[in-house]
């Protein structure tokens, strides 16, 4: 009778064991797959900031040649002339 109850704990025990296991180990998936996502999620993020950021560099770097072609429409660079050589009148 003891050995009987004895055998019916351990067979409890052994079914309810590997359950525990999987709980245990499908939660461990879980915080890793929800770890993966996080990662992934923060490096879409800064894929998505760093495309951003060279957008707004090339509107500035445009903005900046629009300005400079208004301003040389506006007045046009006016040529740089070659000076003539002037005698001196120092005499030496």
């Amino acid at each position: 009778m003891r050995s009987r109850m004895i055998l019916s704990i351990a067979v409890a025990s052994a079914m309810s064991f590997p359950v525990g296991m999987v709980t245990i180990a499908s939660a461990q998936d879980r915080d890793q797959l929800k770890t993966q996502q996080q990662l992934q999620d923060k490096d879409k993020l800064q894929t998505k900031d760093q495309l951003k950021e060279k957008e707004q560099l090339k509107e500035q770097e445009r903005t900046r040649e629009r300005t400079r072609e208004q301003t040389r429409t506006e007045r046009p660079e006016r040529p740089q002339h070659e000076k003539a050589e002037r005698p001196e009148h120092g005499g030496r």
